[in-house]
This record gives C-alpha cells, sequence and structure tokens, in this order.
C-alpha cells in the first residue's frame, strides 16, 4: 500500500513539474517577443518601387528582405506593377526632356529673332548715318571768291599773249588749272544730270570726278577728250542747300595762251517733289538754284 502511495505521489509530481516547465517556458516567450515588440529595432514597412532580376527593391534600390533576413521575391503581380511604374517613369522623363528640349529651342528662336531684329535695326541706324554723312557740315561751302558759270562756250586763241585767261585768272603754256565748280539748291535734290563742255585746243583735261554727295547712285563719263558728262539719282536725296557745296572738280593742262570760258548745261535738275530747277531747252538754272566756279 505505501509502495503504492509513493508511486502515485512521484507520478503526479512530475506531471505537476512538467506543466510547470511548461508555463514557465511558454512564460518567457511571451516576455521575449513583449521586449521585441517594444524596442526600437522593430523594421518599418519598406515601399516597392521595382523588380531587379526577380527580386523587390525599395524605393533606394536596396533588395527587400523578410524577418530571417532573407530576399523576397517578386510575384508576377509585382513583376507587372513595377515594369508599369517603371515605364511610366520613363515616358514622364521623355515627356519632361522633350519640353525642356523645345523650350530651349524656342529661347534660341526667340534669340535668333531678336539678333535679326536687331541686325535690322543696326542696318536702319547705318542707313541713316550714311545719308547723314550727305549733308554733314565738314564739306566745302561756297567760297565768297566764286563766279557764276556761264552756260555759254567762249573761246579766242591768241599767240602774241602770254597766257591764257580762264576764269578772271591768268596761266602759261604747261600749267595745272584746277576748276571746282559749286552748286546750290534750294530743296534737297533727287536727280540730276548735265555736261560741261570746253575747248580741248587751249586745254587738255587729265581729270574730273563729282564730289560727295554727288558720288552717291551717280557716274561721270572721264573719257571724252572736249566734254564731261555725268548724271545721278538718290531716292535719299542730294543736299546742296544754301550756301552751296562742292559738286564738280575738273583739271586741265594749259595748250594755248587766249581767252577761253568752259559751259556748264543741266538737261535735270529736280527736287524731291519733282521740282525743276534747271530750264532743259537751255540748260540754265532757274527757281533759285545756283553754279559757281572758282579757279586755282
Amino acid at each position: 500500500m505505501t509502495k503504492t502511495k509513493n508511486h502515485i505521489f512521484k507520478g503526479v509530481f512530475a506531471a505537476l513539474t512538467a506543466t510547470a516547465l511548461i508555463a514557465g517556458v511558454m512564460t518567457g516567450c511571451g516576455k521575449s517577443d513583449s521586449s521585441s515588440s517594444g524596442s526600437g529595432d522593430t523594421k518599418e514597412t519598406q515601399v516597392v518601387t521595382e523588380v531587379v532580376s526577380g527580386i523587390l527593391v525599395d524605393e533606394n534600390g536596396q533588395p527587400i528582405t523578410d524577418e530571417k533576413g532573407n530576399f523576397i521575391s517578386a510575384t508576377e503581380a509585382d513583376k507587372t506593377d513595377a515594369d508599369k511604374k517603371q515605364s511610366s517613369g520613363s515616358e514622364q522623363k521623355s515627356k519632361t526632356e522633350s519640353g525642356s528640349q523645345k523650350s530651349d529651342t524656342s529661347s534660341k528662336s526667340q534669340g535668333g529673332s531678336q539678333k535679326s531684329d536687331t541686325s535690322s535695326k543696326s542696318q536702319g541706324g547705318s542707313q541713316k548715318s550714311d545719308t547723314s554723312s550727305k549733308s554733314d557740315g565738314s564739306r566745302t561751302k561756297t567760297p565768297s571768291g566764286a563766279k557764276t558759270v556761264s552756260t555759254t562756250k567762249k573761246s579766242s586763241a591768241d599767240t602774241s599773249a602770254k597766257a591764257l585767261t580762264i576764269g578772271g585768272k591768268e596761266y602759261k603754256v604747261g600749267d595745272k588749272v584746277v576748276c571746282t565748280y559749286f552748286l546750290e539748291v534750294p530743296q534737297t535734290m533727287l536727280n540730276f544730270q548735265g555736261e560741261l563742255s570746253f575747248d580741248s585746243s587751249m586745254l587738255k583735261k587729265t581729270n574730273s570726278y563729282l564730289v560727295a554727295p554727288a558720288t552717291y547712285s551717280s557716274i561721270i563719263n572721264n573719257n571724252l577728250n572736249d566734254r564731261v558728262v555725268f548724271n545721278g539719282s538718290d531716292l535719299s536725296g542730294y543736299d546742296f542747300s544754301s550756301p552751296g557745296y562742292e559738286f564738280l572738280v575738273v583739271e586741265y593742262e594749259v595748250l594755248k595762251t587766249g581767252t577761253t570760258e568752259p559751259a556748264f548745261t543741266f538737261e535735270v535738275l529736280t527736287d524731291v517733289d519733282d521740282k525743276p530747277y534747271a530750264d532743259a531747252s537751255s540748260g540754265k538754272l532757274i527757281n533759285g538754284a545756283k553754279l559757281m566756279a572758282v579757279y586755282s
């Protein structure tokens, strides 16, 4: 009887001990989980942005792992979703770059347009400056000793004379004579055409040229033996307003003694309003226009 009781007691004690051990183990596990849960080491949920080589990666490109540190493989749904996001991102980037390029091109185009406009204004300013140069104060004005020019050529040889008289001055045979013609027109001229004739037996022409602004849009024939012919037409006009400016220069060499006087005629001389300042039939100047000569 005693033996039987001891056997039962030992069995009950062993059962209670096992139960206590199991409860202790379970209590320890619960405490451990609670401690782990309360610590700051708990891993935060990571956001999947794409799939690389079948592995899910976060927005920083780092592989996503489970609680054991193993990489998480992507499912087909994840791959499809990641591909869509990647495609959408690429398309958005492409649009952004395209828009930026378009904006840059537009900016360059506007810059080119502005440059073209600036160039146009610069040319306009240059033209204005050129027109201004035709009427600046640096030109030689008609001197007080200038004499009115005749429209009739006169000449008489005199072998007994010691000089050639022209323009009120005397020159010996072989001397160089320079005649400067000064023109005065009340209004700005638009067109001119004229002729200077002289006695080629007494004078040899060595040179002739128009003086600015008459040189603009004009032509002169310097190859004739007894004449100088010229004409010009310029929409910006020729300014020979009072008191008049240099118009034509003719250079001669004296061949004979005696007296001579070249003749100067205008076939055309009109202002910007088409008003005439020369009589086409006689070649004389009218309406206040004047031509004077100075010999040196």
